[in-house]
């Protein structure tokens, strides 16, 4: 295979003339939409949605929910083409506050071995990833691109402050952060990492949780979810908030861990996982959804069916991939 690399997404060419392109699963446009009144749910159209989830809507606006599904449809069906968008115009007009984080360079990331791995509960693991002074620097180049009003999108359809890395630039620190947990991550989800390329895609963010009084329109707690993701990596970059542990699924119930500056957390993006609501303070955190082609093209981890695929341009889509005859 012969690997070309633009803007930091990869294409790959085989010598039997395949064109290898990126794609998304058509349940993304149709299924898990988050409601706060109503979870998770599946719209194919406003019939269908109306007559299954009829018990659910007594006493609520039902136009105005529609209209709620409608909208977040629209705002995923126009995720990668903003993408490529705003990152060209970030590139053009955003002033790093510092520039070496943009190198191909950028971190020291601390040596990882198998003993430097702590299981925190079954399926979920920590180990020191970054420094502090490190994690101080990244919180504040993000706090200083929000500062800036460039037009960026919001992270998930469940978070709505956080900004998209990839849009910022910083393919080569995400790329050099999941390279080096990559051996580590293969070693404790050995069929969520794929034998041959590994993670070869992935979708990374900022969260935030702010509990400070004057804070606009926050994000205060995320509910139950599992993620679009093979295995999830969560970096923790503020301390000194009260509340807004991250909770997973354990046993018959749920267990919260507690949280460290620079301490990444590694678990399977199939783990039910939530955040508590946030009391005080402010908790800022990167999320790197690690994603396999080989494992996600045999089953959409969102359907838990075959992925029904459609392409995307200029983005890594949903880390699926499709081949096509060059013209």
């Amino acid at each position: 295979l012969i690997h070309f690399i633009k803007s930091g997404y990869v294409i790959i060419k085989s010598m039997t003339s395949k064109l290898r392109k990126w794609a998304v699963c058509k349940c993304f446009y149709e299924r898990n939409v988050f409601l706060p009144n109503l979870g998770h749910i599946v719209f194919k159209n406003t019939d269908q949605f109306l007559k299954d989830y009829d018990p659910h809507l007594k006493n609520l606006n039902k136009n105005q929910i529609v209209e709620t599904i409608e909208a977040e449809i629209s705002r995923r069906r126009s995720i990668h083409p903003k993408k490529v968008a705003n990152r060209q115009i970030i590139k053009e007009s955003y002033n790093f506050l510092y520039p070496s984080l943009f190198s191909p360079n950028p971190l020291n990331l601390a040596s990882l071995q198998k003993e430097d791995v702590k299981t925190e509960l079954s399926g979920v693991y920590s180990f020191p990833l970054l420094p502090k002074d490190e994690c101080k620097q990244l919180l504040e180049e993000f706090l200083h691109f929000k500062q800036s009003n460039l037009s960026h999108q919001r992270p998930n359809s469940m978070n709505k402050n956080g900004i998209l890395l990839e849009e910022l630039g910083l393919d080569s620190l995400i790329h050099r952060i999941v390279k080096h947990i990559e051996p580590i991550a293969k070693e404790l989800f050995p069929d969520l990492v794929g034998e041959n390329e590994g993670f070869d895609s992935f979708k990374a963010f900022t969260v935030e949780y702010d509990g400070q009084q004057d804070a606009r329109n926050p994000d205060l707690e995320l509910d139950t979810h599992f993620d679009n993701a093979e295995v999830t990596l969560n970096i923790p970059l503020t301390q000194g908030f009260e509340g807004s542990e991250l909770y997973f699924e354990y046993k018959n119930g749920f267990k919260s861990l507690q949280m460290e500056v620079g301490r990444a957390i590694l678990h399977s993006g199939r783990l039910l996982h939530g955040v508590m609501p946030i009391e005080e303070g402010y908790r800022h955190n990167i999320i790197i959804w690690m994603r396999s082609s080989e494992v996600r093209n045999r089953m959409c981890p969102m359907c838990k069916e075959v992925p029904q695929l459609e392409k995307v341009e200029g983005t890594t889509g949903d880390g699926f991939t499709v081949f096509e005859d060059q013209n």
